[in-house]
């Protein structure tokens, strides 16, 4: 009999298990070769069509207005000058090649190596770190691709790496792409690039300048040298390492590269029409493609994917500010070694956000150059009131005819005295607020925010749009920068006209900005605004705010803003030493702020304020904005009243209180006064010493004067702290006659009565603080006794 074994030999049991996993490992690698051949099939399907042409081309991304009419065209094409190889110094060429693809001459098309290093980075950092794109594949992707972050994208782009490397040698790649990529400042390829930033041909450049032009590439927004030396700088030290690490210079080169001085080309000019507006637009969209995160390179896509961007620009508004800015009677004609008095401006829609017109500077100098408007942070002075003093001040109750002492003003502050001075040298006395928004007076402002309280101020501007800063030993939670405007980092125009246009939106924030919505090359939206709201003010606040600034353009500082039929809000300013002078403001529809002063902040201006210069652009800018019509008053809200009160208290007036000194001002319902002027009093006054009368002066005069506790105080109606000194005695310093005593108790109105004086052991009679002795002539008729019943003489 043959019996079956259950137990096989262990060699047949593990040839057994070797073979299930060989069969199971072939399956396995025969499912993702039949998912990988999927994928590259279904990539190879929307592959764009083979076009050599296009490796010198690109779609153009257009600029729309509010109107839907194109205004701006943004293409690879605008400002390029092609070159051949032979032209490019070697240094360059080695700078690109150790800063973008090291192994560029030994790869075919696509570095796998370095993918795997750049998915296993990534993963780590849970976020794309580093990139593995081969200069041949992003001369593919600038071709024939979008920069979306998909994978088919990539797969065409690798395929197309391939094609691209089996139809051209190494060196006409490169060639290719030194001419088709973007350096920023409107310049594409090295030889443009090269003119526009160094003011040189490509054959010229030095091996500084040829480092810093090839960091450029990855980033030419986050590195433009234009606006931040800094980082091209750090950048081009990395591109030098990188160098010296490939074996293409020394270490010493390297060192002497990132030493030497770096002179950028400061005679590029051009005449482009509305652009500064389009340089604006363009940052903001490179800061929504960012944030979109569809695009590997938005720099890229913006200028080669065909976009079309909706914007806010009214350009007739726009090309008006240009012509505006080109005419030399608004602006003034000092220098300062060789520099003008330059100027900034935006105008805003503040029921919408949207910024209609925006101006960057007197002169468009530079395609993507510095943009005084964006980018320009200036001292606001007192144009900061507003929003840092009023508003918080009416937000917290504190109404238009609350009453401070405009005197010279002694804070402590640390270990020194601060003495804020009021702009025109001159003081008023008790005044209210209303006379200290007109005036923009100082020591109002700084009395007036020691009452809201520098917290408060200092979140409530905030609120506003404005960053201001608070940490250690550098911070503008104090005095000195709410009150005055004397901030760390300053304010742009953007800024202050999203601020002022809070207020005369109803106390309602909208963030400025200038792109409405953003599509594809297929018409499909990538981006749509959406407005976020934000309350920061009670309507009530902004209306009596708005009240207060139609005084300062009505009768104040900024006469000069009136637009001509409607209602202007609007405050000056004008920093320490003139270095920088503002006008802010608004009207029913648009809000506009209006800066001027010197590149170099260490420069002053002769006595250029805010409400001379500044003030008349904003009114022919505002002239223009409401050429179309729109709403031409401002809508008072419910729960504002008027109320009469005493100018020299701010209370309800007695009946002492002139009549010259009664004011009516508007106020919110829940803050009328309820308390009764006690700063009027009537006392009485010797005429000859001009102080307090004493008993024995001859002719006092009962006058209606103001209780002032300030002792340095310079009302010029307050009642007097001294005694008369001229008059001491009975008869002294008086004219010769006869010594009668009167009673001038304030009941008699003012008119001399004969004393009722009580005798030895009697009760009654004229108190002794109303009597004053006076001198009459001999033949004179003594005036007829006290007639008040309760100083009659009681035996």
């Amino acid at each position: 009999m043959t019996y079956n074994n259950p137990n096989p030999p262990k060699k047949t049991r593990k040839k057994i298990n070797a073979k299930r996993v060989l069969t199971l490992m072939g399956i396995v690698f025969l499912f993702l070769f039949i998912v990988a051949a999927g994928i590259v099939t279904y990539a190879s399907i929307g592959m764009p069509a083979w076009d050599p042409n296009q490796l010198s081309g690109a779609r153009t991304t257009l600029i729309i207005d509010d109107k839907g009419q194109q205004v701006v065209d943004l293409h690879a094409e605008q400002n390029r000058t092609q070159i051949t190889l032979d032209k490019v110094p070697k240094d360059l060429v080695s700078a690109f090649v150790a800063i973008e693809d090291q192994d560029f001459y030994t790869h075919h098309g696509v570095n796998f190596k370095g993918m795997i290093r750049a998915v296993f980075v990534n993963m780590q950092a849970g976020e794309k770190a580093q990139g593995a794109s081969t200069i041949t594949q992003q001369l593919a992707r600038a071709a024939f691709l979008s920069s979306d972050k998909t994978w088919t994208r990539k797969i065409r782009e690798i395929l197309l790496s391939f094609k691209l490397e089996s139809q051209y040698t190494k060196d006409e790649i490169m060639m290719m792409y030194l001419n088709k990529i973007y350096f920023g400042s409107g310049a594409y390829g090295v030889q443009t690039a090269a003119q526009t930033i160094f003011g040189k041909d490509v054959k010229d450049l030095t091996l500084p300048e040829a480092s810093l032009l090839a960091g450029l590439a990855q980033s030419p927004n986050s590195y433009d040298p234009f606006k931040y030396m800094d980082k091209a700088q750090n950048r081009q030290k990395m591109v030098l390492n990188n160098m010296v690490n490939c074996g293409f210079i020394t270490k010493q080169q390297a060192d002497d590269a990132a030493k030497a001085p770096l002179k950028l080309n400061s005679k590029v000019s051009t005449d482009k029409k509305y652009g500064y507006y389009a340089d604006a637009v363009i940052d903001e969209a490179l800061d929504i493609l960012k944030n979109q995160n569809i695009y590997d390179d938005p720099d890229s896509a913006l200028y080669r994917s065909g976009l079309k961007i909706y914007t806010s620009m009214d350009a007739d508004l726009q090309s008006y500010a240009e012509t505006l800015y080109t005419n030399t009677v608004y602006f003034p004609s000092e220098t300062k070694n060789g520099q003008i008095v330059q100027s900034a401006m935006t105008v805003m829609d503040h029921k919408t956000g949207e910024i209609k017109a925006l101006i960057g500077g007197r002169k468009y100098e530079q395609q993507r150059g510095f943009n005084r408007a964006t980018s320009a942070y200036r001292q606001p002075g007192s144009s900061i009131k507003p929003i840092t003093v009023y508003s918080p001040a009416l937000e917290q109750g504190i109404m238009p005819f609350y009453v401070l002492d405009d005197s010279p003003l002694a804070i402590k502050v640390g270990n020194t005295v601060w003495k804020p001075v009021n702009y025109d040298g001159q003081y008023r006395g008790l005044i209210p607020m209303r006379t200290g928004v007109q005036f923009s007076i100082n020591t109002y402002a700084v009395q007036l925010l020691q009452k809201v309280g520098i917290r408060y101020s200092f979140d409530f501007a905030n609120n506003l749009g404005l960053n201001l800063v608070d940490a250690p030993n550098t911070n503008d939670l104090a005095l000195a920068p709410l009150a005055l405007g004397g901030l760390t980092h300053g304010v742009t125009t953007v800024q202050m006209a999203a601020a002022y246009g809070a207020i005369g939106n109803g106390g309602t924030y909208i963030k400025p900005h200038l792109i409405t919505k953003i599509e594809d090359a297929n018409g499909s939206a990538i981006y749509s605004f959406k407005p976020d709201y934000k309350r920061v003010m009670m309507p009530q606040t902004a209306w009596l705010m708005n009240s207060l600034l139609q005084t300062v353009v009505q009768a104040g500082t900024g006469t000069k803003a009136q637009v001509p039929g409607i209602p202007t809000c609007g405050k000056t300013g004008t920093s320490e030493e003139y270095a920088n002078s503002w006008f802010c403001g608004f009207t029913p529809e648009y809000s506009c702020a209006v800066w001027m002063g010197y590149d170099r902040q260490e420069y002053s201006m002769n006595h250029i304020y805010g409400g001379s210069w500044p003030a008349p652009l904003f009114r022919e800018l505002l002239t223009r904005a409401h050429k179309h019509g729109g709403s031409t008053t401002f809508t008072m809200p419910d729960k504002i009243i008027q109320a009469s009160v005493c100018s020299k208290s701010g209370k309800q007036h007695s009946a002492a209180c002139p009549a010259d000194d009664f004011i009516t001002d508007y106020c919110r319902a829940d803050c009328v006064p309820s308390e009764i002027c006690d700063v009027h009093q009537q006392v009485y006054i010797c005429p000859e010493s001009g102080k307090l009368a004493g008993k024995f002066c001859p002719h006092p005069e009962l006058r209606t004067l103001v209780k002032v506790d300030n002792p340095n105080s310079i009302e010029t109606a307050r009642i007097p702290t001294e005694t008369c000194d001229i008059h001491t005695a009975p008869g002294i310093g008086s004219i010769t006659g006869k010594t009668i005593a009167v009673c001038r108790d304030p009941r008699n109105k003012g008119k001399q009565f004969l004393a009722n004086i009580a005798a030895p052991g009697q009760s009654g009679g004229c108190p002794p603080d109303e009597i004053q002795y006076i001198t009459i002539p001999a033949t004179a008729v003594p005036p007829p006794p006290c007639p008040l019943k309760d100083h009659q003489i009681k035996k």
